[in-house]
């Protein structure tokens, strides 16, 4: 009887385990280069890449509001988090790399780049890098 206990215990936790693992996973892609912004909204890449080295650097939170917050700026670039209601906030270093992916979608071949795409795993707060 006892083996037979141990047999079922350790069938029924190995259906468990694998009824629990993802059998796929889904590709997310939501950043935007907003090209509904036109070109006067291109900021510089070169100074969105010192600001996501700045953020990236910080051991802090980031918090995005609806009517936006202003994360950095440098020259005329500025990367700001926004959310769709209240507040939101991350990691500063999840916020550069949301950031990172704007730019190795959106950087143009001659150095400028505008874009928006989620903190790195908060859906919430939306990193946007532009011209200011």
């Amino acid at each position: 009887m006892v083996n037979f206990i141990t047999s079922l215990t350790f069938l029924l936790t190995a259906a468990t385990s694998v009824a629990a693992v993802p059998h796929t996973l889904e590709a997310r892609d939501d950043t935007t280069c907003r090209d509904d912004l036109g070109d006067k909204a291109f900021g510089s890449a070169a100074d969105a890449v010192w600001c996501i080295n700045y953020l990236a650097s910080l051991n802090q939170p980031c918090v995005g509001h609806v009517s936006g917050q202003q994360f950095c700026k440098r020259g005329t670039t500025q990367i700001t988090g926004l959310t769709v209601s209240g507040t939101s906030s991350s990691s500063c270093k999840d916020v550069a790399r949301g950031a990172g992916l704007i730019m190795d979608k959106c950087t143009k071949p001659d150095g400028r780049v505008k874009g928006a795409n989620p903190a790195w795993g908060n859906g919430n707060l939306i990193i946007d890098i532009r011209h200011v």
